[in-house]
C-alpha cells in the first residue's frame, strides 16, 4: 500500500456526501469500548435545533471507574478527559487545516448553549488528535491571538481559549506505544504489522479482537458504508491484516477448540495425518471393517 495523501478539504459535489473518514467511527467504536465503564461517546455533537449535527466526538463521564485494562490502552490520553470532552479527529489519510480549531471552538460554545442545565466551563475541555501538529494549524493559533505549549512528547496544551484545550499527535502516541491511537495513526497505515506485533507483545491482544470485529463490521454494510464513508477501501487489507495478527497471539488449543476433528483434519494430506502415530496407535483407530480392507491392501502389495 501506498502512504496515504491528507486530504485538501472541500470536494466535489459527487463527494460531500462522504460526510467523515472510515476513521471516524472506527475511533469511536474503540474509545467506547475501552471508556465503557466510565464515559458515554457520541460519535456526532448537537450544535442546534433542526437538530444539526456535526462529526465531532463527545465524551461524557459517568459515575463508573475505567477498567485497568482501559487505562492500560489508553495510557496517554485518559487523564485529559473532562467530565464532557469535544475531539476534533483527524484520522491517518487526513491532516489538519485551517479553521479546523475554530470550527472546534465554536461547536464547543454552540453545544454548550443546548444544554439545558448550567455546565462550568472548567468541566468542559477540547482535544485536538491528529497525525501531527502542522503549520496550519500553528498559524491558525496565532491568528486567533493563541499559543502552544508542549506537555510531553506528542501532548500540547493551546492556550488562549475558554475552554482548556489540548493536541494529541497520533503519530507520537504510536512511536510511544499508546495501544488504542496508534492504531488510528499514520504510522500505523505504514508499519501495521510492526505495531501489531507491538500491541500483541504489550498485551493488547484483545484490543485488536475488538477492533477486528468492528472492522468485519463496517465492511458487512457495504455500499451503504462506502458511500458515506471515505478511506473505506482499507478495510480489506485492515481485516486480513488483524486476523492474522489475532490468530497468530492466539494460542493453538483455543484455535482448534470447537472445530470437529473432520475440521481439524482439513487441508492436510495423507501422509501428514499419520505422521507421528505408531503402527499401534494407526491400527488402534480402526473400525473391523476398515482393518480388513488394510490387510487386503497390505497383502496385495506383498504379492506384487
Amino acid at each position: 500500500m501506498s502512504d496515504p495523501e491528507p486530504s485538501s478539504g472541500g470536494g466535489s459535489p459527487e463527494q460531500l456526501g462522504k460526510t467523515r473518514t472510515c476513521w471516524h467511527p472506527l475511533l469511536a467504536r474503540l474509545l467506547d469500548h475501552v471508556l465503557a465503564t466510565a464515559y458515554t461517546v457520541h460519535e456526532e455533537v448537537l450544535v442546534g435545533k433542526l437538530p444539526l449535527c456535526v462529526d465531532i466526538l463527545l465524551i461524557r463521564r459517568e459515575m463508573g471507574e475505567v477498567s485497568e485494562a482501559g487505562r492500560r490502552d489508553l495510557i496517554s490520553l485518559l487523564p485529559l478527559l473532562n467530565r464532557f470532552t469535544l475531539i476534533e479527529f483527524k484520522g491517518p489519510t487526513d491532516a489538519l487545516e485551517g479553521g479546523d480549531l475554530a470550527q472546534l471552538a465554536g461547536c464547543a460554545f454552540l453545544w454548550h448553549s443546548q444544554q439545558v442545565d448550567r455546565i462550568p466551563h472548567a468541566d468542559i475541555s477540547l482535544i485536538v488528535v491528529a497525525p501531527t501538529l502542522n503549520e496550519a494549524l500553528r498559524t491558525e493559533l496565532e491568528s486567533l491571538g493563541g499559543e502552544v505549549g508542549e506537555i510531553e512528547p506528542g501532548i500540547f496544551c493551546l492556550g488562549g481559549f475558554r475552554f482548556a484545550t489540548y493536541l494529541v499527535e497520533t503519530d507520537v502516541m504510536a512511536e510511544r506505544g499508546e495501544a488504542v491511537l496508534s492504531l488510528v495513526s499514520r504510522v500505523f497505515l505504514k508499519r501495521r504489522q510492526g505495531i501489531m506485533e507491538q500491541l500483541t507483545r504489550s498485551g493488547h491482544v484483545a484490543l485488536l479482537c475488538y477492533m477486528l470485529q468492528q472492522v468485519h463490521q463496517f465492511r458487512s454494510l457495504g455500499e451503504d458504508f462506502a458511500m458515506q464513508h471515505t478511506d473505506s477501501e482499507y478495510l480489506g487489507e485492515l481485516e486480513e491484516a488483524l486476523l492474522a495478527s489475532v490468530l497468530a497471539a492466539t494460542p493453538v488449543e483455543k484455535r482448534l477448540s470447537g472445530l470437529t476433528p473432520q475440521e481439524r483434519l482439513q487441508g492436510l494430506a495423507p501422509e501428514e495425518r499419520l505422521h507421528g502415530l505408531t503402527p499401534e496407535e494407526v491400527a488402534a483407530g480402526l473400525t473391523e471393517e476398515q482393518a480388513a480392507r488394510l490387510r487386503a491392501l497390505l497383502e496385495r502389495k506383498t504379492t506384487n
